[in-house]
């Protein structure tokens, strides 16, 4: 009976309610007083994500540009446009994700033409990959690449060495 009735308090006792849990709070509060120190929260930075759906695929991206603990831009854009059907979001050095961006969408475009056909979200990431290789991550550009295609929706992550992963959704590549 005793053993019952133990097994029953602890699983009362383990139930947590639903809504903001302060028991971490108080566990910081108790470290704090042992003479741990908290850690301080740091900024990592960029923050682009993007999520594959049924129909098509989502891309976000905050708006601030900063240099070291600096805010340089408070509005700055950073999903930039590489096809009517391709859009891809950038970290890392403002100007070569621009510029990186930039050269592949006038080269898509180019493709474009001489085909005569819509630009694949393949291609693209065979031109950024094949571009940033080139490099050896030289050129500081973390990307999220999405678009889609005759062949449907497509998300990738384009790592500043050239490397890529397909996912279903992602955030950032580190730079």
């Amino acid at each position: 009976r005793r053993m019952a009735q133990t097994m029953e308090e602890r699983a009362m006792a383990t139930e947590r309610p639903h809504g903001f849990d302060f028991d971490l709070c108080n566990r910081n509060a108790w470290l704090e007083k042992q003479g741990l120190k908290q850690l301080k929260p740091w900024s990592t930075g960029t923050t682009i994500a993007g999520v594959v759906f049924k129909d098509g695929v989502v891309l976000g991206a905050d708006t601030r540009s900063t240099a070291g603990e600096t805010v340089a831009d408070k509005n700055c854009e950073k999903i930039h446009y590489i096809a009517p059907n391709i859009y891809c979001c950038g970290a890392g050095t403002a100007a070569d994700t621009e510029n990186v961006t930039g050269m592949i969408s006038s080269q898509l475009e180019l493709h474009k033409f001489r085909t005569g056909r819509e630009s694949r979200v393949v291609t693209a990431l065979t031109l950024l990959k094949s571009h940033l290789f080139r490099y050896q991550g030289y050129v500081s550009a973390a990307l999220v690449l999405g678009g889609f295609d005759c062949k449907g929706p497509h998300l990738f992550t384009v790592f500043p060495h050239g490397s890529t992963d397909s996912l279903p959704f992602c955030t950032d590549p580190q730079i």
